[in-house]
């Protein structure tokens, strides 16, 4: 894959670090995915807006995706010849005396919760099972056991997709597993507001968290729930009652511990993920008469 040379010279220009041809299936929880012609890794605020900024003086002709933990992602085996952003390296976290906390885009979820409990903030303790990034659970408004991250969000820096500052005049929304922050936009850091409380006790807490997601949910690689939960049921109980344990495609396999999440169990390719991931969406419209929305972002060529 090639991609205009002056992405690359201009990045080189602005001293933000990058690699050329890198597979997606290292930078996934999925572990599935063709290379990146350019991936970008900002290592700071100013580092995220000199890549946008690097794609806006280059013109509409550059096409660029905001590239977080990538737990909740399967891209196509034949990679994308985009300018891809990860924000892997933006990773600070700063617990401030007046209770709250700010996170880089980067931080990962998992460590920025249990580093709270343990200093004896709580509010984030709900999410400490979920993998990725704090600026990908910001625009998915990831969350567990009835708790989004949007219920502790106080402030949050985003920039659109040529680098500049963004928030609409209403502030961003955010609803069930989403938000209005477009795509092509990065998030740079959060701010959440936590109440003080005992860390043994919080830390009790997510400890019983964990083992109640270890217990109910498969090991190996993947994306996490791969559907929403249609209205007023689980998509994990629907697709169970289809028989739908224990289905493969290839490499990829249908969870037999939880039916809503796909495995990468022997090498998988994205194209055995998408084909399992059509069949079971298939199943349950002509089966139950129920319409799967998948959770799991898919990236592909743009049309």
């Amino acid at each position: 894959m090639a991609m205009d040379p002056r992405v690359t010279e201009a990045l080189r220009e602005v001293g933000v670090p990058f690699r050329e041809n890198e597979p997606f299936s290292r930078h996934t929880s999925m572990g599935v995915g063709g290379p990146a012609a350019v991936m970008a890794f900002p290592r700071s605020a100013d580092e995220l807006r000199s890549a946008l900024t690097v794609r806006r003086d280059l013109g509409k002709g550059t096409p660029h995706r905001i590239l977080g933990g990538g737990s909740n992602l399967v891209v196509v085996d034949e990679g994308l010849d985009e300018l891809v952003i990860n924000t892997a390296q933006m990773n600070h976290v700063e617990l401030r005396d007046d209770g709250t906390v700010m996170a880089e885009a980067g931080a990962n979820v998992i460590r920025t919760v249990v580093r709270c409990c343990r200093a004896g903030r709580r509010g984030l303790e709900s999410a400490v099972g979920i993998p990725g990034s704090i600026g990908g659970a910001a625009v998915m408004n990831a969350g567990a056991y009835g708790f989004s991250i949007s219920d502790v969000l106080t402030e949050i820096v985003v920039y659109d997709a040529e680098g500049a500052p963004a928030e609409p005049p209403e502030g961003w929304s955010f609803h069930y597993r989403g938000s209005s922050i477009p795509e092509g936009s990065a998030v740079a850091k959060m701010t959440v507001a936590l109440r003080p409380d005992d860390p043994h006790v919080l830390e009790g807490e997510i400890r019983e968290l964990q083992h109640q997601r270890t217990r109910s949910q498969p090991v190996g690689r993947n994306a996490g729930c791969v559907f929403k939960n249609p209205a007023g049921g689980h998509a994990g109980k629907l697709l169970d009652e289809l028989g739908l344990k224990g289905t493969r495609r290839g490499g990829a396999l249908v969870s037999p511990r939880h039916a809503n999440f796909v495995v990468n169990d022997q090498g998988a390719r994205a194209r055995d993920v998408l084909d399992l991931l059509d069949l079971m969406r298939e199943t349950a419209a002509r089966e139950a008469g129920v319409e799967l929305e998948l959770e799991v972002k898919v990236w592909g060529p743009r049309a």
